[in-house]
């Protein structure tokens, strides 16, 4: 008897482990992953802007870089982290993007977010701190209810107004 009695608690133990195991393993399969090709095309005013150096950053280390060619740069960034992409250019003041892959995307595949940089001189500040624009431009995000990733509207034109008043200190001096 004791015997039938192990047997049955031990069968009940492995219909158990089956039955997590295979809940768990439909859990790793409902997850998605999916990575974001970055496209940007960097100017000057209205000339494109050849030479540029372009740093992508991961957790403040710089993961892979590039030159402009045709204005032009590219980069696959991974699900699941942040990024910072650094565009700097003799004579132009640095410009960073802040891109975050952390959301969980809509499919598995390849999404693609294509941005313009406007590089901006830096006699048009002139005498001025402009030590805030050590800090991004732009945050580029995931937005579930598009389904797409965008950048950070509100952000943006917080950053347009502190770089308005940074000119026109610029001018005053």
């Amino acid at each position: 008897m004791q015997i039938m009695g192990k047997v049955k608690i031990f069968s009940g133990f492995l219909v158990l482990f089956i039955l997590l195991s295979s809940a768990t393993e439909t859990t790793s399969y409902a997850l998605k992953t999916s990575s974001l090709e970055i496209k940007g095309y960097v100017y000057d005013k209205e000339e494109k802007v050849d030479g540029a150096l372009v740093k992508l950053y991961q957790n403040n280390r710089v993961v892979q870089m590039a030159k402009t060619k045709k204005s032009k740069f590219q980069f696959i960034l991974f699900s699941g982290m942040k990024y910072m992409v650094e565009i700097a250019k003799p004579g132009a003041v640095t410009e960073r993007i802040q891109i975050s892959t952390e959301a969980e995307t809509q499919f598995g595949g390849k999404y693609l977010y294509e941005f313009k940089v406007d590089l901006m001189s830096l006699t048009k500040f002139k005498g001025v701190d402009i030590s805030d624009l050590d800090f991004p431009t732009a945050l580029i995000k995931y937005d579930a209810d598009e389904g797409e990733y965008m950048h950070d509207i509100a952000y943006s034109k917080q950053v347009k107004a502190d770089l308005k008043k940074l000119k026109e200190a610029a001018r005053n001096k």
